[in-house]
């Protein structure tokens, strides 16, 4: 058991980028939970399975913008209401940052 965990922590940890994806099957999401502001220690457990989601579909989510469009599908409340604000002023030529850049869009979730 142990070695297998090290395997797994060496592949994680390595900084190899993953070879091409011959596999056109993906990875179902299993996403247990959604995040609001009422319960804010979920939000990590949120981004872990999320990441966890990225890097078994690196095909699928290959740009900032697929992610970040995937993340927002877990967010309720008063969080996805100010994320859904951000959404609406794209359609009035009015574009923020995060929506297409992750960094921009993790801090702004932060």
């Amino acid at each position: 058991m142990a070695e297998v965990l090290s395997r797994l922590a060496n592949t994680l940890n390595s900084n190899q980028t993953p070879g091409p994806n011959t596999n056109t099957r993906e990875t179902k999401a299993y996403i247990s939970d959604t995040f609001s502001s009422t319960e804010p220690d979920k939000l990590n457990n949120i981004l872990f399975q999320c990441h966890l989601y990225f890097y078994t579909n690196p095909v699928q989510f290959d740009t900032d913008i697929a992610k970040i469009n995937f993340t927002m599908t877990y967010l309720t409340g008063v969080v996805q209401d100010l994320f859904e604000v951000g959404l609406n002023q794209k359609d009035q030529g009015i574009l923020q940052d995060w929506l297409s850049n992750w960094n921009l869009f993790m801090d702004e979730l932060h």
